[in-house]
């Protein structure tokens, strides 16, 4: 399996996690829900490149684990 790698100018945490960005139906009342015209450009390009996408970026200093993208859909963030 070939593992597609993202690399942005943004600062990267120092944790070592990755983002995986996953498709819901269901948004949780607790979730902050991030807009994409609202994300920054390095932002915006994570979310066009992993929405629908079985590929892994490294985690931003502003999208966090249980946040939601509205984007063409809602897109859950997953973060491990």
């Amino acid at each position: 399996m070939i593992n597609h790698v993202i690399w942005y100018r943004m600062s990267l945490r120092d944790t070592g996690r990755r983002l995986r960005l996953r498709r819901t139906g269901h948004v949780p009342a607790d979730a902050r829900v991030r807009h994409y015209d609202e994300l920054d450009d390095d932002e915006q390009g994570i979310v066009r490149e992993l929405a629908d996408a079985p590929w892994t970026a490294p985690e931003t200093g502003d999208l966090d684990d249980g946040d939601v993208v509205k984007f063409t859909d809602y897109y859950l963030v997953r973060s491990r």
